[in-house]
């Protein structure tokens, strides 16, 4: 897979995956988030909080959540899969 950067739609440069240095974890705060909501390793923001939430996100505080592009919903603390927030992104 090759993640493309397009800026007024004009191709900038290819960047390759996989490339070691920029190997590292996002911060927890890289969103702003205040929710006390974690997907993905990241605090939703408000925003992202809301939209997920309407699609059936479980709204408790303090929880962290492994979603997957296909909405399948894992919680993190129990490995419990939670009912699925339907397709995500178009493929």
């Amino acid at each position: 897979m090759v993640v493309l950067l397009v800026i007024f739609m004009q191709l900038l440069f290819f960047l390759q995956p996989f490339i070691e240095e920029l190997n590292y974890p996002m911060p927890e705060n890289c969103a702003g988030g205040s929710t006390g909501i974690f997907v993905n390793g990241r605090e939703l923001h408000q925003k992202d909080f809301d939209l997920l939430a309407s699609r059936g996100l479980p709204t408790d505080r303090d929880r962290s959540y492994i979603v997957e592009i296909s909405g399948r919903v894992l919680d993190e603390d129990t490995g419990e899969e939670m009912d699925s927030l339907g397709k995500l992104a178009p493929t």
